[in-house]
């Protein structure tokens, strides 16, 4: 059974997203709460397979309930709801990890989508995890890509992250190469892209702004590759 939390302090914006949620996916279980405390404290107990949260909430706000469940080893994905295209929000949120970042008022087809994309990925972390016999390199590849998905606006470098995981970084590159598909620096691009695309999408932010939060201190350069990427300029997709 699929579980997720649903956590907005207004009552009508909970029960209209768990309307959609339960009319999209047969076998699901969903919990409501009004502020991040009570988010978290849900979390701790019930593991849902994703938590969908606003960001203005009373006593925690959603980004510091996220924050404080990445700290205590909870593990879950998010979808990030807010009324607010805030740059100091989505960059704080796509820094805790957050894969999902979708503004009010909420649409019942990007919604499902979102939720969709991450219980695909819970589902396949799980699967993993259930087999017990995920060698120790797979283990230290997914560290990872965890922590370049945390750090990818910086600019961290392969020797970094092989120290991270404790690899030579000959040897790592080779493995991740080998583990994901794609070599180390077209991996952080193309998720840097992705994230820019998203907040290009569904955001009014400034492309330079845009730029900053993914990694690139010039916004020229992130033009030429993310045109590169997906055949249109940053400035194109509005």
């Amino acid at each position: 059974m699929i579980k997720i939390l649903i956590c907005d302090d207004e009552a009508i914006i909970r029960q209209g997203i768990r309307k959609i949620l339960e009319n999209f996916y047969g076998d699901i279980e969903v919990r409501e709460c009004g502020d991040g405390m009570e988010g978290y404290k849900i979390m701790a107990v019930w593991n849902p397979d994703a938590v969908i949260t606003d960001i203005r909430m009373p006593v925690l706000d959603g980004l510091a309930m996220i924050e404080k469940a990445l700290a205590a080893g909870i593990t879950t994905q998010y979808v990030v709801i807010s009324a607010y295209r805030d740059f100091e929000y989505a960059r704080t949120a796509i820094r805790c990890g957050v894969r999902e970042y979708i503004l009010k008022p909420v649409n019942r087809f990007e919604l499902t989508d979102c939720t969709s994309r991450l219980l695909g990925i819970r589902e396949q972390e799980e699967t993993k995890e259930e087999k017990g016999t995920v060698p120790e390199e797979s283990g230290s590849i997914g560290k990872a890509v965890q922590y370049i998905e945390n750090n990818f606006y910086r600019n961290i470098s392969l020797e970094e992250v092989s120290q991270v995981v404790h690899m030579n970084t000959a040897y790592f590159s080779t493995l991740f190469k080998k583990q994901t598909g794609k070599k180390y620096i077209d991996y952080v691009t193309d998720l840097r892209m992705e994230k820019a695309r998203k907040l290009i999408l569904n955001t009014d932010l400034k492309i330079v702004n845009i730029a900053e939060m993914v990694g690139y201190s010039s916004t020229k350069h992130f033009a030429r590759i993310y045109k590169e990427k997906y055949g249109v300029t940053p400035n194109g997709e509005r």
